[in-house]
Formats: structure tokens, sequence, C-alpha cells
């Protein structure tokens, strides 16, 4: 087997091993293996370890999406445990294009957490600015050293699901403000430009390019290459996606023909 396949942490592959079934529904314990350059006896244990979660759902010959797996806004809990170390490389990758004294915006969702906790990790930063309607962010960041990070909250009514703020009177705040960049989340990017299945949250997400110098889309690889109800805004209108090394190369490559710029952390 390739010597990379024998120094990949687990958690790592197990990430692998549900993105890769989220995109097909559904996956053969001999696919993976060779996927993923590992025994069938590896696949099957991850399978089992995995199904055990409820991350995904063991059937015969392979194993299909579970109660936490899904495409269709999963609840905050859920999305947190998925994707984990794919975000927060996205989210140390996004953090790097933040410099002292830029104001940003930062949407609502576990992929931006992801920045808001890279960032507060930056010692080097001072005098940043965010804006969020986030209620998670808000708190993540609320506790750092107050000539490190300044933040915002839009204000709004509360949306459980998401932990965020939204309308009636969540988009009222963002149109007075004007950021160097914004960080959005999606549920979908494809060459039909990015997508996400909540009305509510699409409103916001559209306020922050509007208010923003600079747009930059996170989403983790179980996004690309999938389209939902809603389009937030086509792909010209974003500056640059970032997303995870576990992306499908084909999908990358319509989109980067379609003139998206990617960067791949």
């Amino acid at each position: 087997m390739p010597e990379w396949s024998q120094t990949v942490p687990a958690t790592v592959r197990r990430e692998q091993i549900v993105s890769i079934i989220e995109r097909q529904g559904f996956a053969r314990v001999q696919e993976l293996s060779r996927t993923l350059s590992v025994s069938e006896v590896t696949v099957r244990s991850d399978l089992d370890l995995l199904a055990e979660e409820n991350v995904i759902q063991r059937v015969h010959g392979g194993a299909i999406s579970g109660i936490k797996s899904t495409a269709h806004s999963p609840d905050y809990e859920r999305a947190l445990t998925r994707a984990v170390t794919e975000k927060r490389r996205i989210g140390n990758a996004a953090a790097a294009l933040v410099e002292s004294e830029m104001a940003i915006l930062l949407d609502a969702g576990t992929t931006t957490l992801a920045i808001a906790r890279a960032l507060r990790a930056r010692e080097d930063l001072r005098g940043v600015v965010v804006f969020t309607n986030s209620l998670t962010i808000a708190l993540e960041l609320g506790v750092a050293e107050p000539h490190h990070i300044t933040v915002v909250v839009t204000g709004g009514t509360v949306n459980y699901k998401q932990r965020s703020l939204i309308d009636p009177m969540g988009d009222m705040f963002i149109g007075s403000v004007h950021s160097d960049i914004c960080f959005i989340g999606c549920n979908g990017v494809s060459e039909r430009g990015f997508t996400n299945s909540s009305l509510p949250e699409v409103t916001m997400k559209r306020r922050y390019l509007d208010s923003a110098a600079r747009a930059i889309v996170v989403a983790d690889s179980s996004k690309i290459g999938k389209s939902q109800v809603i389009q937030v805004a086509p792909l010209a209108r974003v500056d640059m996606l970032i997303t995870g090394i576990e992306a499908p190369p084909a999908e990358l490559e319509a989109l980067r023909e379609a003139g998206l710029t990617i960067e791949l952390a």
C-alpha cells in the first residue's frame, strides 16, 4: 500500500469515509479500501465505529448515510461532529487572510466557528473588529483580550437550530456596516453557484456579501458538488472558496473552469 496510507490518522481517515458516503449516498467496503489504500478489515472497523456513533448506517457490503449525516441544514450539534479536522484546517487558512485593524463579517456555522477559533489563537492581531450573527462565535471570541478582537453582534431573532440571529430585524444592522472581508458558509457549491436550504439564513448571507470588500466562502468537502434549493450567490460574486483537500477533484476542476478561485486547506 502507498506509504501515506499508513500515516494518515484514524480520525482523518474516518472523516474521509463519511465524506465519501455523504457524496454518494452509499459506499462499499471494497471501494473504500481502494480509495483510501487501507485494508478491508480497517474499513470495516471504521464503519462499525461510525455506525455506533450514528454517523453512518451499516448495510450489507458497506454503509449509507446515518442519523448525523445529512446535506439538509443539519442541527448545530450534529454539524459540530462532522469533518472536525478538515474544518480546523479551513479555519486556519481563512484566519490567515485577516490582518490587524481589519473589520470582518463572520457568518453563522460550524466552519466559520473554526475561523473564530483560529482568530482567537492569533496573538499577533490587534484592533480587529468582528461583526457576526452567530451567538456561538460571539461567545467564542468574547473571551479574547480586548485589544485583540472586538466582537459586535448584529441583533435579530434567534434561530435555535443554527444558534444564529436572523430576520425579523436580523439584517438591518449589517446594511450600515462595511467590512474588509466577509466569511460565509453554505450547504452546497456547484456550477449553479453557492446554495443553501434555509431562506432566513440566505438573506443574512446575501447582506454579508453586499457589505464586504472581499467575499470568501468556506465549505467542507461534503458540500462540493452539492446544490440546495436557494441560491446565495453565483460563483462570480465570490472572490475565493476555501475547502478541504478531501474535495472531489472532478468537481473542483469544473468549478475552476467556471472561473472560481479555490484554496485547498
